[in-house]
């Protein structure tokens, strides 16, 4: 009878002149298939390439990766370049009280891996300050992206964001906090399909009415912060 045993820096399996190394494809597929997306990031690049390979094999279970800075996923950046090579979606939930570098330390070898596989489609920043460094960042994947999602942000530089926009030229939903939907190319709301607004409360709506107008294939929503849509025009 085989015994795997898993930990954090060491992988076995103990039987009479066998190791785990001696088992095939699909045996190891087998035996990894049970372990959690925690279990085989911790494993890889840690044990033999044979390992790696099957491990990377099941990163392609894990299209979405969400997590919040309060809880940050503790991998090494060359394990989150890996991992960024399969996700699809990046949801983080950062808090303006969190250190940018701790952020961008996760999401730049993410975006590094994902650039480098084309594969991911959206990004969802939430409750942080974008600046320079962010959008440095962004910009790494921005040209793939299908969904952007920053309503829950307060972006520092509004024309910076413009030329971020204007390099995603795959975008079909932008999500933006009211005060960045001012100022909008007209190329990019063309190319958009859904436009979504986090409203702040007391703020001049009027213009959505006259991007509604203007561009009628449009789909625009309003929202105020997590509560459904506001406003359909």
């Amino acid at each position: 009878m085989l015994r795997v045993v898993i930990g954090e820096r060491f992988l076995s399996m103990t039987a009479p002149s066998m190791s785990l190394l001696s088992l095939d494809e699909y045996c190891l597929a087998n035996i990894f298939k049970y372990l959690v997306l925690d279990e085989l990031m911790v494993l890889l690049g840690k044990v033999h390439p044979r390992i790696d390979n099957a491990i990377q094999r099941q990163l392609r279970k894990y299209r979405n990766f969400e997590f919040s800075m309060r809880f940050p996923p503790q991998y090494e950046t060359d394990q989150l370049r890996m991992l960024g090579k399969y996700i699809q979606y990046i949801n983080i939930n950062v808090g303006y009280s969190i250190d940018q570098e701790d952020v961008l330390a996760i999401l730049r070898p993410l975006c590094m891996g994902a650039k480098e596989s084309r594969r991911i489609k959206g990004l969802k920043i939430q409750h942080a300050k974008i600046t320079m460094e962010y959008m440095d960042v962004i910009r790494l994947v921005a040209p793939l992206l299908l969904e952007l999602d920053l309503r829950c942000c307060d972006v520092e530089d509004s024309d910076q964001l413009s030329l971020l926009l204007n390099s995603a030229t795959q975008l079909k939903m932008l999500a933006l906090n009211n005060k960045d939907v001012i100022g909008l190319e007209a190329t990019l709301l063309s190319r958009l399909r859904i436009l979504q607004i986090n409203w702040v409360v007391g703020s001049n709506l009027s213009y959505v009415t006259t991007i509604s107008h203007l561009f009628p294939l449009l789909k625009v929503a309003v929202y105020q912060g997590n509560l459904g849509a506001l406003y359909l025009p």
